[in-house]
């Protein structure tokens, strides 16, 4: 960034464009350690405009508080902002902070600007000292924020684990069969992923397995099948670093589901999953021991009134035993683990149509 405008010029060369030619101006100024101001304008010109002077009033501005956690310690982090107009985008730059943290936005709102976030956690920094990211999530698709309004978001928290929605589930385009969805959406929902450690995912054909690549359900590697309609299973198993994220070090997912060539480019095979709503701190911990209830939602094909069946799970020694838990009006009541102890979740569903998936959870997050 620049510390002055003072020795910046700009002119416009050669004759005015009557038409198509769009000059965006931004600016990013930070106040104190935990909040920024980003704020841009837009205008059709003629010619390219060598100065603009424009005063944003407080009024004109909105507040988007972001809590930014990390379940592993010694972290930073930061968030980088990215405006965007109906002709042209504009983007901030991040500016690293301690996690666990806040930062407060407050961003333009007029011309039709819409903002989106992606946060970064960072790693230290590489050979030319520039951040190394071991985990990122975004805000998604850009979204209109009101001058005069507060808004708050919550990134990198517990319970992280898989989501399906209209972007996200498993898909067939001919004789290929893959995933696209973020096996660690974090406890908002937002997607994003992190360094992995481990990654094994399989596709099953009538009980037989086909092949197992290393993809985590990015999209990255497609299975290869028959054009016959035929049952298949989809298994993943990912794991992390506790030094990259102490909660879900691992996720064990698999979806059963029967499919065949379609005339369709594009077919979304019928895939759910189970989101645990758990309530925690920015560190991904919660109070010792505390009985609690919360929340546990089927997203995909099984959601709402084509559920069939949801049976869930709670471990307290990594998955070695299993306690089945009852679902009441959509909730689980469980015990908050033990201080420095974790809480794993295992949840299978089943929709109407004979679709099943399992998912689990292991150090889900922690008692403190």
């Amino acid at each position: 960034g620049l510390d002055s405008y003072a020795s910046l010029r700009m002119a416009h060369l050669g004759p005015e464009v009557p038409t198509g030619l769009t000059q965006t101006w931004n600016g990013q100024w930070t106040k104190g350690a935990g909040a920024e101001y980003d704020v841009a304008t837009t205008a059709k010109v003629k010619k390219i405009q060598g100065d603009k002077v424009r005063h944003f009033k407080a009024a004109e501005l909105a507040k988007v508080t972001n809590n930014l956690g990390a379940s592993s310690s010694n972290k930073t982090g930061a968030l980088l902002p990215l405006g965007v107009f109906p002709d042209d985008i504009v983007f901030s730059s991040p500016i690293e902070q301690k996690l666990t943290g806040a930062r407060t936005l407050y961003l333009s709102t007029s011309e039709k600007i819409q903002w989106t976030f992606d946060f970064e956690q960072h790693a230290g920094v590489d050979a030319e000292g520039f951040p190394i990211i071991d985990a990122y999530y975004t805000l998604g698709n850009p979204q209109t924020f009101k001058a005069g309004q507060s808004y708050t978001k919550t990134f990198n928290t517990a319970v992280f684990g898989p989501h399906i929605n209209k972007d996200f589930g498993l898909f067939r385009e001919g004789n290929d069969i893959y995933g696209f969805l973020p096996l660690f959406a974090d406890g908002s929902k937002h997607a994003g992923s992190s360094e992995f450690s481990a990654v094994s995912t399989s596709l099953y054909r009538n009980g037989t397995r086909l092949a197992t690549n290393d993809d985590p359900l990015f999209g990255e590697q497609m299975f290869r099948v028959p054009a016959g309609d035929a049952e298949y299973k989809l298994t993943t198993s990912v794991k992390r670093s506790v030094k990259v994220a102490a909660a879900s070090t691992r996720i064990d997912a698999s979806w059963t589901f029967r499919s065949k060539k379609s005339t369709a480019d594009r077919v979304t095979l019928p895939a759910s999953t189970v989101r645990f709503d758990a309530k925690t701190g920015l560190d991904s911990r919660v109070e010792a021991d505390k009985k609690v209830t919360f929340p546990v939602t089927v997203v995909g094909s099984a959601a709402g009134a084509n559920l069939k069946s949801l049976h869930v799970y709670v471990s307290y020694d990594y998955g070695q035993t299993w306690k089945k838990l009852e679902v009441k009006d959509g909730k689980i009541t469980v015990k908050n683990p033990a201080k420095g102890k974790a809480i794993s979740f295992h949840a299978k569903v089943a929709d109407k149509k004979g679709n099943k998936a399992t998912v689990s959870i292991y150090n889900a997050y922690y008692g403190k």
